[in-house]
């Protein structure tokens, strides 16, 4: 699908380098401000000079210890939160690989007719939804983050939640793109949150091969994009008991005849 569609290698390209930048930029402005902090204790004066020499002691270790600890920690959280950021960053070089994606799949949308100003709503909307996805990744991502000193359980549920996150980065690019509201998504999350996490962890063991998990992400957006497409999004809203979001039109998956296909007929009742 990918080689398919004209200018997708420039979309891949570019949100990628931005956000080698701009991490690049995090820890490079975590480096210095480590460096530049100094937490000395005074000088106690208790007990002869031994309070003199304990308080040295301290600073002795404090000095290599502040880089042990937090260089690692911000490594740690650029890496977890790499994914999730980058689809933030990237969203108008995503949403058009989406949109190249969705048209490639299924029919022409009828024109929606919404105005400029709705337009400019449903980005903001989609923007505050992006960044509340962020914000509870980051909740969920401190929540765990303890038990990596854990013996036996270690990584895995910073892994799950990475994964899970992950993955529904990856399917929100096309369900905001569509002014879908978190209310709506959580429909189809729910049914299928197995492919969501399974999408998320298929790309966060790849994001373990140097380089070559980065350049997966364009791939990551179109299997999204995929997942997007395959919801019966009428029935979905319609057993919620929602109204369609203003602007919205269904995905209607078309086969090489042109003919409307059933999206899975055996999921959608199961």
């Amino acid at each position: 699908l990918l080689p398919s569609q004209r200018g997708v290698k420039r979309l891949a390209v570019l949100p990628l380098l931005a956000n080698f930048i701009l991490y690049g930029l995090v820890v490079a402005l975590a480096v210095y401000l480590i460096a530049v902090w100094d937490p000395q204790v005074p000088a106690w004066d208790f007990w002869g000079g031994f309070g003199a020499w304990l308080s040295k002691a301290i600073n002795w270790v404090i000095g290599p210890l502040k880089w042990i600890i937090l260089l690692p920690a911000t490594i740690l959280f650029c890496y977890f939160t790499f994914t999730t950021v980058g689809m933030l960053v990237a969203t108008p070089f995503n949403d058009i690989l989406s949109e190249k994606t969705e048209n490639a799949l299924c029919h022409p949308k009828e024109a929606g007719g919404m105005s400029l100003r709705l337009e400019g709503k449903a980005m903001m909307l989609s923007l505050h939804d992006a960044l509340m996805i962020l914000l509870r990744q980051v909740f969920w991502t401190v929540i765990v983050l303890p038990f990596i000193f854990v013996p036996v359980v270690g990584m895995i549920p910073l892994f799950i939640v990475t994964a899970w996150f992950s993955g529904l980065g990856f399917i929100d690019t096309a369900m905001g793109r569509n002014y879908l509201r978190n209310r709506h998504k959580a429909t189809a999350l729910k049914e299928r949150r197995w492919q969501v996490f399974g999408l998320g962890m298929a790309m966060e063991l790849l994001f373990m091969v140097p380089f070559v998990g980065l350049l997966m992400l364009p791939l990551g957006v179109v299997a999204g994009t995929i997942i997007y497409c395959q919801c019966d999004w009428k029935r979905l809203l319609s057993q919620a008991g929602l109204d369609h979001p203003e602007g919205f039109r269904p995905p209607q998956i078309a086969d090489h005849s042109g003919a409307e296909t059933a999206i899975e007929p055996a999921k959608a009742t199961s």
